[in-house]
This record gives structure tokens, sequence and C-alpha cells, in this order.
């Protein structure tokens, strides 16, 4: 019955992949052709992987679903946490691809190929069963990451290149060189080492290195940017092309936290003890701190940028309170939250970039007055901010509110420093939507509206954008889309965590809920 699906998740990572290969290798391919080609690439994986998580069940007897073996040493296979994050990666590249469609550049089949090789490994990276897998499909991911940002991206390209490369891989060496610590004490071998083993050896194992836990947190958290392993991020996201800051920002970004999830919550208890207590404080950091950053902000596109770092702070401080006190509303808030965050930040981001196009900058205090040239660009953009800031209908407040109602048993102050996200998210993002669109217009935008008429934005970037907001309602007026897939992998996480909190003398195997074997 699963094979068709299993078929189709594996032409869902392998097809951007080829086509991104060919038009690499074809770089003097008609542009008609070309376009055409990549844009199959970016389509396919965005009928098939939603499909997917329509088709999801939620059968406790078989959480990982569309299994598929591979001749590399790993396979293919969705568990409940993968299925909406490759479902988000594929709406993402979507958007991503038809924005690269739209763009004139030098060497365009490769910059299309990179593209493509970029969404292929962040798919690859959600539908993995193995250590492997999961660390071989983000490398494939990064590297063309780095060379779109430094040979096709904006101001501050090169060192902010250099900053993401450096920051990245040390996070995933140092986040690797946890784990196979931890695998060589639980005596697994790293050919045997499934996401499923992993947590049913490492749940049982009684020598782990104290020291374990930490390497995988801060180095996943790097990749993440947990504060204040954080900088290299609104350099990087800011500098890469529009495309490749939609993927990145949106989807990559969440290898880290799904890392911490599988790897470290699940099977090192990251949350409790002193480490929990490190893991708290940072993502209290990211809330506040990175928070009150974005409110210094006068360019639109690092605001943008900052304020993707800010919202991973209740991400992670779901994922603590599911770990700290056995809640499992608060890894599925997060779960849900990565989701809608995804979306809402890659259609600011698309969108951030129609406004330059048409005044001609990002700075703030040069714009003013855009609503009456571009109206629905106003409209979208007025939209994607109320989805990023939590307004009932989108995604994001569900997410939102699941983690402040899974805080609710927590010490006051760490609900109060959360609750007050909420004033400056809104406070930083409508003054930027009020310095863009309301008020008068700026002397400069006057002048480049006078030499260079423009008008407001095409059906091509309303498809783009439509496809992001679109789904982002969908999640928002029927969250079990979401919530049928990772209730059973929250409730297992949080089931383990309650066990070894009242017994950590003894670590218990990791409960059936979590990944047991596929059927």
């Amino acid at each position: 019955m699963d094979t068709f699906p299993a078929t189709l998740l594996q032409v869902a990572i392998t097809a951007p992949v080829l086509i991104g290969l060919i038009l690499i290798a074809g770089r003097s391919l008609p542009r008609s052709f070309a376009s055409g080609f990549a844009f199959t690439g970016f389509a396919l994986p965005a009928v098939i992987a939603p499909w997917l998580l329509v088709l999801w069940t939620n059968d406790a007897t078989s959480p990982l679903q569309f299994r598929a073996d591979g001749p590399w040493g790993f396979g293919f296979a969705l568990n409940g946490l993968g299925a909406p994050l490759l479902a988000m990666t594929s709406l993402i590249g979507l958007a991503a691809g038809i924005k690269a469609l739209t763009q004139d550049v030098e060497a365009r089949n490769t910059y299309l190929g990179l593209i493509l090789f970029m969404l292929g490994g962040t798919l690859g990276v959600f539908a993995t069963d193995h250590l492997i897998g999961f660390y071989f499909f983000h490398e494939f991911a990064l590297i063309p990451t780095f060379i779109l940002t430094l040979f096709w991206g904006g101001e501050g390209r090169r060192p902010a290149a250099m900053q993401m490369a450096i920051y990245l891989t040390a996070g995933a060496m140092a986040s690797l060189a946890g784990i196979l610590i931890a695998l060589d004490a639980a005596n697994l071998s790293f050919a045997n080492a499934t996401f499923v083993n992993i947590a049913d050896s490492l749940g049982t194992a009684k020598n782990i290195p104290a020291a374990t836990g930490a390497l995988v947190l801060f180095g996943l958290g790097t990749l993440a940017s947990l504060f204040p392993f954080h900088s290299w991020a609104a350099p990087g996201y800011s500098a890469a092309p529009t495309p490749v800051s939609m993927l990145h920002a949106g989807a990559l970004k969440k290898f880290g936290i799904y890392g911490i999830i599988l790897l470290g919550l699940s099977s090192l208890n990251i949350s409790q003890g002193t480490l929990g207590s490190w893991f708290l404080w940072l993502a209290v950091g990211n809330v506040f701190i990175v928070g009150l950053i974005c409110l210094t902000q006068r360019d639109l596109k690092q605001l943008l940028s900052w304020s993707s770092v800010a919202h991973m702070g209740p991400i992670f401080l779901g994922i603590w309170v599911c770990g700290a006190s056995g809640k499992a509303a608060g890894l599925d808030a997060a779960a849900f939250l990565m989701v809608a965050h995804g979306l809402s930040c890659a259609a600011l981001f698309l969108l951030a970039n129609a406004v330059r196009q048409r005044a001609g900058t990002y700075r703030l205090e040069e714009m003013g007055g855009l609503a009456s040239r571009t109206p629905v660009l106003a409209a979208f953009f007025i939209a994607a901010t109320m989805a990023s800031i939590g307004l009932p209908g989108f995604g994001n407040f569900w997410g939102e509110v699941g983690v402040f109602l899974a805080l609710r048993a927590q010490p006051l102050w760490i609900q109060a420093i959360v609750a007050s996200t909420v004033i400056i998210s809104a406070i930083y993002a409508l003054r930027a939507v009020a310095a863009t669109f309301f008020g008068p217009m700026s002397d400069g935008l006057a002048r480049r509206l006078e030499t260079a008429p423009f008008g407001d934005i095409n059906w091509i970037e309303r498809i783009a954008a439509s496809v992001l907001l679109a789904a982002s309602l969908t999640i928002g007026f029927i969250p079990s889309l979401i919530t049928k897939s990772t209730n059973p992998v929250s409730t297992g996480v949080a089931n383990f965590s309650q066990r070894t909190a009242t017994a950590p003398a003894v670590k218990p195997a990791a409960p059936a809920q979590f990944l047991p074997s596929a059927r």
C-alpha cells in the first residue's frame, strides 16, 4: 500500500537534484527550455510532499511511513516531525524557484541548478532515516548555499559567506562529534545509526559522557542560530540572493532544531540539569535580546534577518519545556511554529525584495508612501507581517499560543519575557510596514518615481507569495494537518523525559510512540 507513496517520496528528493545537475552541466541550454525544466524541479516536490502529508495516518504502530531503502547505505522515510517540514520546504522551494526564474542573473542555468541542489538537499534532510543521510543532505544543501551567496549575493557577500561557512561547518562537526561519542558509548555502530536505533540505544545506555549533550545542543544550536551562536545568520541572510534567503531562513535552518529534537531531546536529556538551565537562558536570549536588536534595525532585509533569529526563541522554549517538564504540548507547539515560521519568513523575504526592486533600497528612511503606488504589494506584505506576529487565522498563531500555554506552569518571569516578545515583534514589524508603505514619500523615492516609474507586483510575484500565505492560512484553519503527525512524536519524547527525570540513574528505553520500526 505504501509502495507508490514511497516512490513519490524518492522522486520529490531526487528530481530537483538531477534536474539541477543537468542545468549545471548544460549551461548553454536555451533559456526557455532551461526555465521549463527548472520549474519542473521546483514544482514536483510542491505537489508530492503536501500530498504525502495529507496521506499521513496517525497510527501509533507505524509513525515511520513511506519507507524506501536506498543502495547508498541509508533510506528515505517520513517520521511525524519530518512530514510537515518536508511539505513546508517543498512550498518554500516552489516560491523561491518562481522568484529565481524571474531574475536576470549571469550564468543563469548554473544559478538555477545550484538552487535546485539546495532544495533537494534540504528535502533530503527531513526524509532520511539514517544519521549518514541526515548529515550528508545537510552538507549537500550548504555547499550551494555558500557558492550562491559568494557569487550571486549582494553587498557584503564575501565576509558573510565565509562567516556562514565557518560557523555552520563548526556547528555540524561539533554535533556530529557528540553523536559519535554517544554512539560509541552505547555500542552502536555508525552503519546501524538509524534514528530508531539511536533512540533505542542511547535511551538504555548508562555511560554516555556528560559533555555529549552539550556538543549536540550547542553544535546543532549554532545551525539554528541559538543565542549567542547566531551572529552568522543576519549577515548571511541579508547578503544572500532572495531565493537563497527564503530557503535557508525558512527551511534549511530548521535542520538544527530537527536534530536537537531527534538526536538530543529524545535521547540525551538536553533540557534537564545544568545543560537544561543553559538551554533555557540561551533560548531567552533569542527571545528578548535579539528582539531588542530588531528594534534598532533601519534596513528592511536586516530587520527580517534578525527577526528570523528572534523567532527561534519561542521554538527553543517549546522544546525546552517538553524536555524539562514532560509537556508534549510544548514540543507540539514548537513543531507547529517551525512550519508556520518557515512559510511567513520566506514570504517576507520574497516581498521585501519586491519592495527593493521598486524603491531601489532596503533603507526604511528612504521609502514611505509605497501603498499608493503598489497597493497589492502592500496588502501582501501586511498579510505576511500579520502572519509573522501571530495574527489569528495564520499558522503562527497556534504555535505561539501553544508555547505560551505550555509555559504557564513556569516561573512568572519566564512567562513575562515571552509575553513581551509579542509587543516587541509587533512594534518593529508594524513600524517597518508604516515606514515602507505609509506616510509621506521620501525625496529620494519621489525622484526615483519620476526618472524610473514603477508599478505594482506582477502576477508571477503574486503567485509566489500566494503559495506561502495560502499554506499559512490553511494550517491556521486546519491545524490538524500538522498536529496529526507531530502528536505521536511529542507524546513519545515527553514520556521519555518524564521517566528519565524521575529515574536519572537508569535511563529507560525510548518509548514505542517515538520512532518504532516501520511496517
